[in-house]
């Protein structure tokens, strides 16, 4: 079986640069001390889903937090050999785990084993913010070549869907957020919200130099946006030297296939240690590469200090 890993920098709120490294380590331990004086640990999002977040083994060098989607509505049956469907059975309190694990690398990267239904990164995100009081945005590792692609491309449009309830505020900023919000209020019943803007053939040479200038402004915005995992499909048009190309802007992010053993995976005895296996190796194999494309970081601290929060309303965002 294949699983994703996504690589994930840990930057300031507003885009920049962390100041020196992540307390990573600093984080796992609040949080190991949270769960052994038997502090809840839950977040309700504001969009329903119920988070919680595990730190299971000490390892100083390479920290990692389990972070679980916690599903107790619309669960799946279960069914014999002959195909005869039960319900799954679950006693009060308890819910499925939807896990997605997030291993802490140098120059405040994040490795990400994930699935389709385990939360996505800026959960992680809004998780630390909640819950532990660290306010940091996480921006998506590109990969190296399509920086050049994109600098060369003369823009004539751009196209993004995301499915309606994965809109909120947060999601991308800017000028997103009301043209997302907007489309959502139209969408019916969910669904998928497409929102595009494209040069078009009106206008004088000057207004339509503005809106490639535009377009190009909010793919690098989108490109820098944690928003971006919660896309169906991101795309930008536009011509080099001459020839049509389109580019998937989802393809631009470092993400790679890795062979997992499905069993050990889902085996609560030991898919973490499993987890933190493929994740380790997947972050030492891939160190050249990142060392490439993520800007060295000081080794100094970068002054977050984690701190636990037990109680929220369930109004707080993520």
């Amino acid at each position: 079986m294949q699983r994703s890993v996504q690589y994930w920098r840990l930057v300031n709120v507003d885009g920049t640069p962390l100041s020196g490294r992540f307390p990573a380590s600093r984080v796992t331990r609040v949080l190991r001390e949270a769960q052994e004086a038997g502090l809840d640990r839950h977040l309700a999002c504001r969009d329903g889903m119920v988070l919680i977040a595990h730190a299971e083994e000490r390892n100083e060098r390479r920290p990692m937090i389990v972070l679980d989607k916690v599903r107790r509505e619309n669960l799946p049956s279960i069914g014999d050999r002959s195909g005869s469907r039960k319900p799954i059975g679950l006693a009060s309190g308890e819910g499925l785990l939807e896990p997605t694990y997030c291993m802490f690398g140098e120059n405040n990267v994040v490795a990400m084993l994930t699935s389709g239904d385990g939360p996505r990164a800026k959960r992680l995100r809004d998780y630390l913010s909640a819950k532990l009081s660290i306010e940091v945005g996480v921006d998506p590792v590109l990969t190296q070549d399509l920086d050049q692609v994109l600098d060369e491309m003369r823009f004539s449009s751009i196209e993004v869907a995301i499915p309606a309830e994965r809109i909120d505020r947060d999601l991308v900023g800017g000028d997103w957020v009301e043209t997302l919000a907007a489309s959502r209020a139209l969408a019916q019943s969910g669904g998928v919200v497409h929102v595009g803007m494209a040069v078009g053939r009106r206008g004088s040479r000057s207004f339509k130099e503005a809106i490639r200038q535009r377009i190009r402004e909010l793919t690098s915005q989108l490109r820098g946006s944690s928003g971006l995992s919660e896309m169906q499909s991101a795309r930008v048009t536009g011509t080099i030297r001459g020839q049509q190309r389109t580019v998937d802007l989802l393809a631009d992010r470092f993400v790679e296939k890795v062979d997992v053993d499905a069993d050990r995976l889902a085996d609560p005895a030991e898919s973490v240690a499993y987890a933190r296996q493929v994740l380790g190796k997947a972050l030492h194999d891939r160190s050249d590469y990142l060392s490439g494309v993520v800007p060295t970081v000081d080794r100094t601290p970068s002054g977050h200090r984690a701190q636990f929060v037990e109680n929220l309303d369930d109004g707080q965002p993520a």
